[in-house]
Parts: C-alpha cells; structure tokens; sequence
C-alpha cells in the first residue's frame, strides 16, 4: 500500500511540474514515470490543454483511446509532442 501511495505522488508531482511548466513536454514523453500514464492523461499534464483539446490531439494524431505513452509507435511520440507546444503556443498567443 504504501508503494502504491508513493507512485501516486510521484505521478502527481510530475504532472504538477509539467502543468507549471518546469518540464518540456519532449524531456517530459522521455521520462520513465510518464511511461505508464495514458496519452490523454499526459497531453493534459501541460497548460493550457483541458480534457476537450487532448481528446482532440488524441484523435489528430491517431492514438487510440486508452493508450499509454509507452505504447506510442515511433511516429506517434513525435507526432505527440508537436501537437502539445502547438497547442501551447496557441494557448500563450491568444492571452
């Protein structure tokens, strides 16, 4: 139980310094805790991006659903951490 109680707050952790904006999201697909969350979970991990804009990155990058980013094709990763700084570019511009 306690293991499981760590990991949590390890995932948590990272997703709180991807949304703060501390890590990259190419650094950030490289990391070994980033490995098991599912696509979706990770593109909303950085800011600006809700649950609507990575269900639509899922899709533009044709991922499917419940995929996990270690299940990524060598394509898709890239393919990925494009559209997340696109869309957090796109988020930065607009305010």
């Amino acid at each position: 139980m306690a293991k499981a109680v760590h990991t949590r707050r390890e995932r948590a952790a990272f997703k709180a310094a991807c949304k703060a904006g501390n890590i990259p999201p190419e650094a950030a697909i490289e990391a070994p805790i980033a490995q098991r969350l599912k696509v979706e979970e990770f593109a909303r991990s950085f800011p600006g991006i809700g649950p609507v804009t990575a269900r639509k990155i899922v899709e533009a990058c044709h991922i499917r659903d419940g995929r996990r980013v270690s299940g990524l094709g060598y394509m898709q990763g890239p393919r990925l951490v494009e559209a997340i700084k696109g869309c957090m570019t796109a988020k930065e511009d607009r305010q």
